[in-house]
């Protein structure tokens, strides 16, 4: 005979109890829904449908975009250099071209026992934006390297003509030239444009060892006085007041921080200058 292991149904109470109460819990927290099942996903806002409807289909194959084409950047330009140039019969001139290699139309005169190849270092820039420079050392030697000028002002108006011819300027320019004077070669310019007016029609005066008459440049068509601020600023300012007041366009304009002879932001200060006698200020 097999006897039937039941266990004491009073072993089994106290657990049943518990599972009962444990899924009765679970049920409340679920805010009422049937143990074991998953809240089916809310329907789409009918806005939302809306914009899918409206939206165009995705091309199957987009287009290629092509890439824009930059053309290369031009190649900066070479710095301005100062040349030599060969004047026949008189001694070696210095030259800073214009752009395309222009032959200029403005001449540097420096003072006594000066280089003028040193200079045009100070502003070759500036010259080259004019339209090209010619700077001419005196006809009397000085110590090696420099030389003076001789207050012969025929002489230099000669001179001045064989260098611009060596140049390139064939005839001399039917406007007249820019003429350039430092110190010694202020005073000598203040002298050419009283006797020969239509070839020296502007003028940049710079540190003048006398005051300027402006009587003397009521032909000119411009004048610009400099000079380097510890030097005779006062003098240059009076001369460009003066001669403005004679009814001649004029201009002053300062080299800072430099002495009588030096060149102070020569390519900044002289383009200034050239700019103002040009219109283009």
């Amino acid at each position: 005979m097999v006897r039937r292991l039941t266990p004491p149904l009073r072993l089994f109470a106290p657990f049943a109890f518990a599972l009962l109460a444990s899924l009765t819990a679970c049920s409340s927290r679920g805010g009422g829904r049937s143990a074991g099942k998953v809240a089916a996903p809310a329907p789409p806002a009918a806005s939302a449908v809306r914009a899918a409807a409206s939206a165009p289909a995705a091309s199957a194959s987009a287009a290629p975009v092509e890439a824009k084409r930059q053309d290369p950047e031009p190649a900066p330009e070479a710095p301005a250099t100062v040349d030599a140039l060969e004047v026949t019969g008189d001694v070696r001139a210095s030259i800073v071209r214009g752009r395309g290699g222009s032959a200029p139309r403005t001449v540097f005169v420096p003072g006594l026992c000066s280089n003028a190849y040193a200079y045009l270092l100070g502003f070759p820039e500036a010259a080259r934006q004019q339209g090209g420079v010619v700077a001419i050392d005196g006809d009397v030697p000085c110590v090696p390297g420099f030389r003076s000028f001789s207050w012969d002002a025929a002489r230099l108006d000669a001179r001045i003509r064989a260098a611009l011819a060596a140049a390139g300027q064939s005839a001399f320019p039917e406007e007249g030239v820019t003429l350039v004077g430092y110190s010694q070669g202020a005073a000598l310019a203040e002298q050419l444009v009283q006797r020969w007016p239509a070839r020296y029609t502007r003028l940049v005066l710079i540190g003048a060892p006398t005051d300027p008459s402006p009587s003397h440049f009521r032909t000119a068509k411009g004048v610009v006085t400099m000079s380097c601020s510890l030097d005779v600023p006062w003098r240059m300012k009076e001369a460009a007041r003066g001669i403005a007041r004679a009814g001649v366009p004029s201009r002053y304009v300062e080299m800072p921080g430099c002495t009588h002879g030096n060149i102070g932001k020569g390519d900044e200060t002289l383009g200034a200058a050239f700019d103002f006698l040009r219109g283009d200020s």
